[in-house]
Parts: structure tokens; sequence; C-alpha cells
């Protein structure tokens, strides 16, 4: 028969074996990871350069040509919108129409009863909680926020443009 401590030095040393294999794997596993990390700074510098450069359409364009896609896909940002890096089309309100700043005594006062016309909220009624007024590019600019309570007694809090006045919100009188 085998003695029991002749056992468990073979344990001790298929443990110590594995052990230091484990070290040795641990060691590359760590050296990869650095490697990725590295690698991936590189490659993302190199396509944000790219697209500063030459445009995102033309930098994934050029990226379906040389077939790289697969491997470059978990580094674009945008790869699935038709019109990523395309310019963006801008339409602008024709006509004289222009902001018109808001006279101060037109502000209304905390309290006041109000209705809204169109929206979310669309006939419900309450009162102008707070409003905040600042100095816009074309004069005063006034926001009211707004107390509202629904048809079923539910309230909700909104707020609106004074430049919406009798259009989509009234003061009720």
């Amino acid at each position: 028969m085998i003695d029991e401590t002749a056992i468990n030095e073979i344990y001790v040393k298929d443990l110590k074996k594995h052990l230091e294999d484990f070290a040795v794997i641990e060691r590359q596993f760590a050296k990869i990871a650095e490697d990725r990390r590295v690698k991936t700074k590189v490659i993302k510098s190199l396509i944000s350069f790219l697209k500063g450069a030459y445009g995102e359409s033309a930098v994934t364009e050029a990226i379906h040509r040389a077939g790289l896609v697969k491997g470059s896909e978990t580094f674009l940002t945008i790869d699935d919108i038709a019109t990523a890096g395309h310019k963006t089309v801008v339409r602008r309100r024709k006509g004289s129409k222009v902001a018109e700043p808001v006279d101060p005594s037109t502000i209304l006062p905390k309290g006041s009863r109000v209705k809204v016309l169109s929206g979310k909220y669309e006939d419900w009624s309450g009162t102008v909680a707070t409003s905040q007024a600042r100095q816009g590019r074309n004069g005063l600019d006034v926001t009211y926020f707004l107390l509202l309570v629904g048809p079923k007694g539910i309230k909700k809090r909104t707020s609106v443009k004074h430049g919406t006045l009798n259009k989509s919100w009234k003061k009720l009188d």
C-alpha cells in the first residue's frame, strides 16, 4: 500500500504545477489585455482623425470599400444611421416673422387663471404658479410655470412661453 503522506505529496506537487501554469497564463493575459487597450486607443484615434479630416461619410465609405466593416464596427460611433456624416438640412421659416419682445406690462402675475387650448393638456385649466423673465436676443423672454387641473381632478405642472399666449393657451378673466 501507498503511504498517506506520499499521496498528499503527489497532490501537492500536482497543485504546485497547476499554480505555476496559472501564474504564467495570468502574466500572458495581463500583457494581452494591455496590448488590447493600447490598440483600441490607437484605432479610435485613427478613426477620429480620419473623420475629422475627411468627414464621417467618406471614412465610412472607405471602410466599406476596404472590407473592414466587421472588424471596425465596435469602434464606429454612428454606422447604422443613413444620414451619418451628411450635411444636415436646416429649414428656416420664410417670411418676416420675427419674435417680438414681451412688453413688461403684459406679463401675467402669479395666481392668474389660465386655460390650455392645445397640446397634451388641452382643455385643462389652472393658475400661474411662477414666472421667469430673461433678457434674450430679441428682448424680454418670459416663461410661465402653470399648475393645471385636468377634467378628472388630476393636477400637473407644465411650462409655457409668453409668445404662445392666445395661441396654445389663454388667460381667463
